[in-house]
């Protein structure tokens, strides 16, 4: 009776009971400290628990325990609790559909995706509608043990409380009962319920080719489309990396390029720019001797001067005059390098580059001229010219005077006055014109 179920029911829970999965024990397994596990349940355990796969505890009692050579699977039966268990026999299965809820319909099914039991009657809308196309979806049939009478129940009239539908209304399109086509479906067309369904069986045969025929069909355009997208994404892959080589091949000629304009400066003024550190040197050369002329001079006293005193500043000027001779009038060409970058334009579909152009602009310098204004450093052609233009000058002037007492002191023609005239403002205008020419010259040094 009842109580011999709870008993067996706590008996069960006592001895049947796997201390990992709380549930029934499933291949019983004993461990060397005397406690059972179930074998899957062990080996989850043991992989979670145990770092080399060797030693591990027991969930009980906390014992350490060594995994056999040949593994877990190793470890012996528990006999006992499977005798025990063939002698109480399986749990039977007592749940109630999720869906419907309705007491007397026993879950015959269980979907592990949704952790719903479902009933034989509600479980083929739960496969068609509840989940996604193209998903494997897990349901298991339930071992409902003892109780497999209850579940020939069939569904009752929603109208008529208790009445079965055994009837089917053709014009309606529904199940129905008795007292249903007796009333509301009198005068509609209805058959047995039950040659309804072998009907719709056959319907259902049919429906089943006409769906693989579609699942061909459309498996078919899958796998031609699955084809073409794969084809497009490759040409395009390919495509992709055609440009981007490309563009590498380009920006290596525009590398070349650029390497050749920048070699090309590199060597032409290296030449430039070792001529201006060469003169650079001779000049710090002249500056250095000419600084230290400067202090010398500076330091000296009253009773520094003497015989040995000019004697040595004339030496060190016929020095200092060498060095200035070897830099004096240093023409240096330069030549500095200028970068015009060029453009890119598209032409018909073309793409039209141009690099740039490189140009040198030459500049010409000179340094330390000839006519720096130093009293010592006065040449010899310098004071040959200045007497030349003063004699040049004495002379016009006594050209002028004789010529004028000529024209006072004699009769001369008017043709010969003329000319005489002419003679004389010309002689003027020489004189005039070397007097500025020596006065400019004299204002320069």
């Amino acid at each position: 009776g009842v109580m011999e179920d709870e008993k067996i029911e706590r008996l069960r829970e006592r001895i049947l009971q796997c201390p990992i999965c709380i549930d029934e024990y499933k291949d019983p397994r004993i461990l060397p400290c005397h406690h059972t596990v179930c074998l899957n349940c062990l080996l989850d355990y043991v992989r979670h628990s145990s770092s080399s796969g060797r030693l591990f505890r027991c969930p009980q009692c906390r014992s350490d325990i060594c995994v056999p050579r040949g593994g877990v699977k190793d470890f012996p039966p528990n006999f006992y609790v499977n005798c025990i268990q063939d002698e109480l026999g399986s749990r039977p299965y007592f749940g109630i559909c999720d869906i419907c809820e309705r007491d007397w319909l026993i879950s015959q099914y269980r979907c592990v995706d949704c952790d719903l039991d479902i009933c034989r009657f509600c479980i083929h809308e739960h496969k068609l509608f509840k989940h996604g196309a193209g998903r494997e979806v897990m349901i298991m049939r339930i071992e409902t043990g003892n109780i497999a009478s209850f579940m020939a129940s069939e569904k009752g009239c929603e109208v008529h409380s208790g009445e079965t539908l055994q009837m089917f209304c053709c014009t309606c399109e529904t199940a129905v009962c008795v007292t249903c086509v007796c009333e509301v479906h009198k005068k509609h067309e209805t058959m047995p319920l039950v040659k309804k369904l072998m009907a719709s069986q056959k319907e259902l045969q049919f429906d089943l080719d006409d769906l693989k025929a579609e699942v061909k069909s459309t498996q078919d355009s899958l796998t031609e489309l699955r084809q073409l997208r794969s084809k497009i994404h490759e040409s395009s892959e390919n495509t992709m990396s055609s440009i981007r080589q490309r563009a590498r091949e380009i920006s290596m000629e525009m590398d070349k390029v650029a390497d050749e304009k920048v070699e090309r400066i590199r060597t032409t003024t290296g030449t430039v720019l070792q001529e201006i550190d060469d003169y650079l040197k001779e000049m710090e050369g002249l500056h250095d001797q000419a600084k230290k002329g400067c202090g010398f001079l500076e330091d000296l006293q009253e009773d520094d001067v003497s015989l040995e005193l000019f004697a040595s500043f004339t030496k060190y000027k016929k020095g200092l005059e060498v060095v200035r001779k070897s830099v004096q009038n240093k023409l240096i060409v330069t030549q500095t390098p200028v970068f015009e970058p060029g453009k890119l334009k598209q032409f018909f579909g073309f793409h039209l580059f141009r690099f740039g152009d490189l140009q040198f602009r030459k500049q010409k310098s000179l340094f330390l001229k000839q006519d720096i204004n130093l009293s010592f450093s006065r040449s010899s052609k310098s004071k040959k010219l200045c007497c030349v233009m003063k004699k040049l000058l004495y002379f016009l002037f006594f050209a002028l005077v004789a010529s004028g007492l000529i024209i006072l002191t004699n009769d001369i023609r008017t043709s010969d006055h003329v000319c005489l005239a002419q003679w004389i403002g010309w002689l003027f205008f020489l004189h005039l014109t070397v007097t500025g020419g020596f006065a400019f010259y004299k204002s320069r040094r």
